[in-house]
């Protein structure tokens, strides 16, 4: 993550899992944080693509200068696209990490590895019985540095833009989701969200605003997007009064935990939860399956 009028509150419960499947991802997710550098990280992800025979593509993109302390300036997206159609969606998550004040990298596992690993999980799953509608899975890079890989995308896709965005980014723990933000074009991604919910049984808080990340990307080029996350259910309502409400009622400058958590040395993969990551798993695929069905804008 980059630094819902009505709030829907649905009772959750636990959601059993494959044992096996769950180990896998915080092993996943470890290669990913024991990256020094982006590069590193892509050559994680792609690995992970790899193992599980996921066909994917890379779109490089170029800056004109080095961006703060990240001396690369060569980014580099990857795209894995399942079924067809003349319609597509973008399921995203960006993969970099954010440098920190002494120049080292970020282990980013919450922020965003989790997210990285939960989509390529999602992918497998959709190649095994495609929607009714072009997917495109993208993993931004350089999101960390100003929503850069996705608005590269979009910039390269501008002749054949997506019919609609789902976002994914800081999805490790907890057992509340939260998504938004309120949009008058975002409203059917909105209720899809709400819809699977409650056919999950899960817990889950409508943002009018959500902190920002790629999804503001695809926003700004009016195409309907909703961001998705997942926390404690005090650290949703604690985030949705500092991004939402004009007196939050919170300590002057009070910051949940998860702000005090990204883009620091304290996010690792031992703050994750494998239970929580499957949890996402079954919704993400769910909502796809979903989204493919609604219909779309003239």
């Amino acid at each position: 993550m980059h630094s819902f009028a009505l709030i829907a509150s649905f009772a959750l419960i636990q959601i059993s899992a494959p044992a096996a499947d769950s180990a896998g991802l915080i092993e996943d997710v470890r290669a990913l944080a024991s990256a020094r550098t982006n590069e590193a990280r892509f050559d994680a992800l792609t690995a992970m693509l790899r193992a599980r025979n996921l066909t994917f593509a890379v779109e490089s993109f170029t800056l004109p200068k080095p961006i703060r302390d990240e001396p690369r300036t060569e980014g580099r997206n990857v795209v894995v696209t399942i079924g067809e159609g003349p319609e597509e969606i973008v399921v995203g998550a960006h993969y970099d990490a954010e440098r920190l004040q002494d120049g080292t990298l970020s282990q980013g596992a919450v922020d965003n590895g989790a997210s990285s690993v939960i989509l390529v999980r999602v992918a497998e799953a959709l190649r095994q019985r495609p929607p009714s509608i072009r997917v495109k899975v993208v993993w931004f890079d350089m999101e960390e540095l100003g929503l850069l890989g996705s608005t590269n995308y979009l910039n390269s896709h501008a002749a054949n833009p997506p019919a609609g965005m789902l976002n994914f980014d800081v999805n490790g723990y907890g057992d509340t989701v939260l998504f938004g933000p309120h949009q008058p074009r975002n409203q059917g991604l909105r209720d899809a969200v709400a819809q699977t919910c409650v056919e999950q049984r899960r817990e889950c808080v409508s943002f009018p605003q959500m902190p920002p990340g790629d999804d503001r990307s695809f926003s700004k080029a009016d195409i309907p997007t909703v961001s998705i996350a997942v926390l404690p259910a005090l650290e949703v309502h604690q985030l949705w009064l500092v991004m939402n409400a004009k007196e939050s009622g919170l300590a002057q400058g009070y910051l949940p935990a998860i702000l005090r958590t990204i883009h620091t040395a304290e996010d690792t993969a031992a703050k994750l939860s494998p239970d929580t990551m499957m949890q996402m798993i079954e919704l993400a695929t769910s909502l796809v399956r979903k989204v493919a069905t609604l219909p779309r804008r003239p």
